[in-house]
């Protein structure tokens, strides 16, 4: 009977189980999308090319060109006229001691002859044969170009009032007054509507060879 109750002894309180917390859900925040504003792309405006603008050429001559004494023939059919022009002076004065004409700048006088291959006479066409440059047409010295048969420093005849005759030819000179400090072409145009106009280079005025100075 004490064996019996000895064995029954020592029991000890019940161990009461410790509960586990439920685990507390951590709340996550639920990212919020920031929406990146993209804004809309500014097209770039693209100006308007502006033409470049090309540089004027400087003036010159816009038809056949030749050299002293090569023969030329302006304008065809029965308005065409020969040239050849021979040579180039120039000088202050023309003429002889007692009829002489001073020019304003300097006399250029251009020696040539002058062909007829039409049917017809033909007289010096004076308002279709220039003296040009960029600034400046000039035409004949109607005063100075007759002068020119008497003066004894060059030996030709003034051809500005000269008639030429069916299949003939005639050399003398015409007189112009011009800019001593320019360069000049001897300019011809044709005299009806066909044909091109002509240029023969006289070049600087100060090139040009001068008669003596003093007529006599």
């Amino acid at each position: 009977m004490l064996a019996g109750c000895g064995g029954g002894g020592g029991g000890g309180d019940e161990a009461t189980p410790t509960g586990t917390a439920e685990p507390t859900a951590t709340e996550t925040a639920t990212p919020t999308a920031t929406a990146t504003e993209t804004a809309e792309p500014t097209a770039t405006e693209t100006a308007e090319s502006t033409p470049t603008e090309t540089a004027t050429p400087t003036p010159g001559p816009d038809g056949p060109t030749h050299d002293l004494g090569e023969s030329f023939t302006v304008g065809s059919g029965n308005e065409a006229i020969g040239y050849r022009l021979i040579d180039f002076y120039r000088a202050d004065e023309i003429g002889s001691e007692g009829n002489s004409d001073t020019a304003d700048g300097t006399f250029l006088i251009v020696v040539l002859e002058l062909s007829n291959p039409r049917s017809n006479a033909i007289s010096f066409p004076n308002t279709n044969f220039l003296a040009w440059n960029e600034q400046q047409i000039l035409y004949l010295d109607d005063t100075a170009t007759p002068k020119i048969g008497d003066d004894s420093r060059i030996d030709v005849q003034p051809l500005g009032t000269a008639t030429v005759l069916a299949g003939s030819s005639k050399t003398g000179a015409v007189v112009f007054d011009v800019d001593p400090d320019q360069t000049y072409w001897i300019r011809i145009n044709p005299t009806g509507d066909s044909g091109e106009t002509h240029y023969v280079r006289v070049g600087p005025m100060s090139d040009v060879q001068r008669l003596q100075s003093s007529i006599t």
